[in-house]
């Protein structure tokens, strides 16, 4: 449906929501369209390689590396939204949209991105997420920031498809919102115009809406910050395995060599005719025993053959599985997980260096990504704050948003024990909860140590310590 939706936009897109002088058009190259259709097929099906023709059975290694990515982002976030009432009631309307934050945000490591969408349903404010396959972008600004495209939706009922349109454009302060919606009875085609009154869901929707005095878009682009190798020119995001695609596909093939190794190897005992019973039907079995065991086929003089051969070869099944387990590390690393996460943890034999680095490998891909998230929630909800004045579901007032991303599991243990020594220089945080947390003290001689700090000191409050 993205691709046939896509060509037909490119066609009509001026006509639809602008006069004959209107150029814009959809900024999503060829490329990026493949690109985000293997992504997607990737995501959904482990890749067009996995299919009955090819007998290729999918590890969905994209589908893990994407949950993964999104558990190591969102696992120990903690939002908030502080200030006014204003704040208040933001905040609870962003609790449902948080709760499935982790969900969202595997897609978006998955397609490459995703746009957090609010607007009002009953006084109400909920955020609509649009996956990176379903809109259409249309205007960057300079700095890259996407302030225009057109979002999709679709509702099937009774064998008929409605297809809402919805164009966002942001220039100079000035956001002007369009929607349109067509009925059709196939997927082939969007079908013919009719009023978005004619479909409950979208009926206290207005076909056009001008804000104006604004300082961002009234969406939030959420954009994986890698760099996209499909096209260089291209201000959306990437997938974060999409990089990986060729190694991923050489791991789908080693796990069906690996199968067909169990499969082909399986014992079994060859027997001569002569030891088989016959049965009504013309074939023959060997009595009380598993029909996987025995198969009828030894041939040649009965003088000289053995009326039993057993069939069991022994296994290679460790070759396939360090051939498997190589090309699980070099996804590893072109994800930018750390070794160990898909592969044998038990096989990184690595030096004390390399497995640091192959941490902040890991470490600096979840940050940045955390990064990205926290700017699109900043970003959502500027856009939420101003539907709540232009519908005046709430007095106006100060918001401030926070987040506590708490990466003790992500984060380097060095980097966050200078934190926290940093934190007892400027003090912000316990001398003794250091010595206990970071040095191995237990709680008596941290605070004996303290004791002693104190005594040196004269009893003041600055304390003295070899450093972190």
């Amino acid at each position: 449906m993205f691709d046939k939706l896509l060509r037909w936009l490119r066609a009509r897109l001026a006509e639809l929501f602008g006069d004959a002088a209107d150029t814009a058009d959809i900024a999503l190259s060829g490329p990026m369209e493949n690109a985000l259709h293997l992504w997607a097929q990737m995501y959904e099906t482990g890749g067009p390689w996995c299919n009955a023709e090819s007998g290729l059975h999918s590890l969905y290694i994209p589908a893990a590396v994407a949950r993964e990515f999104a558990r190591l982002v969102t696992m120990e976030l903690a939002v908030s939204v502080t200030g006014s009432p204003r704040a208040d009631f933001l905040a609870a309307q962003l609790a449902p949209f948080l709760d499935e934050l982790p969900n969202h945000t595997e897609i978006a490591c998955a397609l490459g991105g995703a746009v957090f969408k609010p607007y009002v349903s009953g006084g109400r404010l909920v955020v609509d997420v649009v996956q990176g396959d379903c809109f259409f972008p249309t205007a960057f600004d300079t700095s890259g920031r996407l302030v225009g495209a057109v979002f999709s939706e679709q509702i099937k009922r009774r064998g008929t498809i409605y297809t809402r349109l919805e164009r966002h454009e942001f220039t100079a302060g000035t956001e002007v919102i369009r929607n349109k919606a067509f009925a059709s009875s196939t997927t082939a085609a969007l079908g013919s115009e009719i009023p978005l009154t004619d479909v409950s869901e979208w009926a206290d929707i207005a076909p056009e809406v001008t804000l104006t005095d604004l300082q961002r878009p009234l969406f939030a682009y959420f954009r994986i910050p890698l760099a996209n190798r499909n096209d260089r020119h291209s201000p959306l995001g990437a997938s974060v395995y999409g990089l990986a695609a060729g190694n991923i596909r050489d791991a789908d093939e080693q796990y069906g060599r690996l199968l067909w190794e169990y499969e082909g190897g399986q014992l079994a005992v060859d027997v001569d005719a002569a030891a088989l019973r016959p049965t009504e039907n013309g074939g023959q079995q060997m009595d009380q025993r598993g029909k996987r065991l025995y198969r009828g086929g030894i041939t040649g003089n009965v003088g000289d053959r053995p009326l039993f051969n057993v069939f069991a070869p022994a296994l290679r099944d460790e070759s396939y599985l360090r051939g498997l387990d190589s090309a699980l590390k070099r996804i590893e690393f072109q994800c930018g997980l750390a070794y160990g996460t898909l592969s044998d943890p038990q096989n990184v034999d690595k030096t004390a260096t390399e497995v640091l680095a192959s941490k902040q490998r890991s470490y600096a891909t979840v940050r940045s990504i955390q990064h990205a998230l926290q700017c699109a929630l900043d970003d959502l909800l500027y856009a939420m704050n101003a539907y709540a004045d232009l519908y005046g579901l709430c007095p106006a007032g100060d918001w401030s948003l926070a987040c506590d991303w708490d990466d003790s599991i992500v984060n380097a243990p060095g980097e966050r024990k200078a934190l926290f020594w940093g934190y007892v220089q400027a003090g912000k945080f316990p001398f003794a909860r250091y010595l206990v947390e970071f040095e191995g003290y237990t709680e008596e001689e941290a605070a004996a140590i303290v004791a002693a700090a104190d005594a040196e000191n004269g009893g003041g409050d600055t304390l003295t310590f070899g450093g972190a």
